[in-house]
C-alpha cells in the first residue's frame, strides 16, 4: 500500500508517518510539506491524507488537482470548517479524520475507510455559517437563491443552462447541509 501525507507541518507529517507505519510495516508513505507536484504524487497513492490548511494553494485549487483522485483523498485538520468538508465531501472524499482525536480513533477511522466506509468526524458548525467555501459560480447561484430567483430567472441573469443552475442548487444545498431552498433561505435569515 502506497500513502501521501500532505500537511505544510513538518511535526504533523513525521507523527502521522511513524504512526502509519508502526501498524502497516509495508506501506509506503512520502509525506511532503507543499502541493508542488501533488497531481504526479497523487496518481501512486492509494490514499491520500491532505492536511485542508496548505499555505501555498486555496483547497478549492487543491480539490481541483486532485479531482481524478478524490475517492482515495481522507482530509485531515484540527479544525475544519464544514462547507470545505461538504465541498470535498461532494467530491467524493472518503473521510475526515481530527489531528486532534486520540491515536486509536484516527487508526480506526483509516481502517473503516479501508473497508469502504466514508468516516467523516464530527466538524463544529458554530462558527461562520454564511461563509462556507463557494466557488464564485456557485456564490452567485446562491445570492439568487437569496432574493427568491427560481432557476429559470437565475438561469437567465447568470447566462447559464436551467441543468447548470440545477447542479449549482444541489452542491449548495449539501454544502450548507440543508434538504431545500426554504431551509437555506430561514437559516439565513437566523443568521442575519
Amino acid at each position: 500500500m502506497r500513502l501521501l501525507i500532505i500537511d505544510d507541518h513538518p511535526m504533523t507529517c513525521a507523527g502521522l508517518k511513524s504512526l502509519l507505519q508502526a501498524c502497516y510495516p509495508c506501506v509506503q508513505i512520502d509525506a511532503r510539506h507543499t502541493v508542488v507536484g501533488l497531481s504526479d504524487l497523487a496518481k501512486l497513492a492509494d490514499y491520500i491524507f491532505l492536511d485542508m490548511h496548505l499555505p501555498d494553494a486555496s483547497f478549492l485549487s487543491v480539490l481541483e488537482t486532485l479531482a481524478a483522485h478524490m475517492n482515495r483523498v481522507i482530509l485531515i485538520s484540527a479544525a475544519p470548517e464544514a462547507g470545505a468538508v461538504a465541498q470535498a465531501r461532494s467530491r467524493g472524499a472518503r473521510g475526515l479524520l481530527l489531528k486532534n482525536a486520540d491515536v486509536s480513533h484516527v487508526l480506526d477511522g483509516f481502517k473503516r475507510i479501508q473497508t469502504g466506509e466514508l468516516v467523516f468526524d464530527d466538524v463544529e458548525t458554530d462558527g461562520d455559517w454564511n461563509a462556507p467555501m463557494l466557488t464564485e459560480r456557485q456564490r452567485s447561484v446562491f445570492d439568487a437563491l437569496l432574493v427568491g430567483l427560481s432557476n429559470k430567472q437565475i438561469a437567465r441573469t447568470l447566462g447559464i443552462s436551467e441543468y447548470t443552475v440545477k447542479e449549482h442548487v444541489t452542491a449548495i444545498l449539501s454544502i450548507f447541509g440543508v434538504r431545500n431552498r426554504l431551509e437555506l433561505v430561514l437559516r439565513q435569515q437566523l443568521k442575519n
